[in-house]
């Protein structure tokens, strides 16, 4: 077994840690523009992929074919009261680009190679690399968050991400993706307090063009709070067997 195939072996073996590529030989350094993304940020507009739509309807993306089909077999069988299973309703991960649009807040963090955004939901992590290092086709494989590399273009930071798990829906609505699909995001601030997040999902098995969305996030002084979904602590089951929902 070749280097690179054994190393993503043990990965999987121990839970398919994220691909994270080599280091440049000349780190660039982090943009001072970084610092203004630090804090903690909650997340504001419709529950759905696409803000604008009502969280009663369903997201309206430009799908392929069989994407369509795909689709609508799942909003159809919700209609008829057996919706698809959810994967995260069984503690897995959101995921990319899901994450980006989870109901709890998100932290941001910056330091010297990376920017660091911690999902209060499950706790989920994500790195974006940003001193310079490129992707490493040998060294990657599907993760939940995928690889996330990104660069300052003034105060906006650009990133594009590759190989986010493709048995991870989109959205709540069950909506799959290929493993095809590449993640571009522009992130810049309107306002100090305001965090926009132009997302743009390419996939030419999912995608008849790409689909293209943008995040709203509001920075917040509320406290990040521990939420661990091995141990059901957001979601407390009444005596009659009722699931509700915690956000305390």
């Amino acid at each position: 077994m070749r280097a690179p195939a054994l190393a993503v072996a043990l990965a999987l073996m121990a839970g398919a840690a994220n691909a994270a590529p080599h280091a440049p030989a000349k780190p660039i350094a982090q943009s001072p523009y970084a610092k203004d993304f630090i804090g903690t940020w909650d997340r504001v507009g419709s529950i759905n992929f696409d803000p604008t739509i009502p969280g009663n309807l369903p997201d309206k993306p430009p799908l392929t074919q069989a994407a369509a089909k795909q689709f609508q077999a799942s909003l159809d069988s919700a209609a008829a009261g057996k919706p698809i299973n959810d994967p995260h309703a069984t503690c897995v991960p959101l995921g990319m680009p899901r994450m980006m649009n989870g109901v709890y807040l998100m932290e941001i963090f910056a330091v010297d190679d990376k920017v660091v955004i911690i999902g209060e939901e499950q706790s989920q992590v994500r790195r974006i690399w940003t001193d310079g290092r490129g992707f490493d086709e040998d060294n990657m494989w599907e993760t939940y968050n995928g690889t996330s590399i990104g660069h300052w273009d003034g105060n906006a930071l650009l990133v594009e991400t590759r190989d986010a798990k493709s048995d991870i829906p989109i959205n709540q609505k069950g909506l799959m993706h290929s493993s095809k699909m590449t993640i571009n995001e522009r992130l810049w601030l309107e306002t100090p307090d305001l965090l926009h997040d132009q997302i743009t999902l390419t996939d030419p098995e999912t995608f008849a063009t790409p689909w293209v969305v943008t995040k709203t996030y509001k920075r917040t002084k509320d406290p990040v709070n521990e939420y661990v979904c091995e141990e059901n602590n957001r979601n407390p089951v009444d005596a009659n067997g009722v699931t509700g929902v915690s956000l305390k």
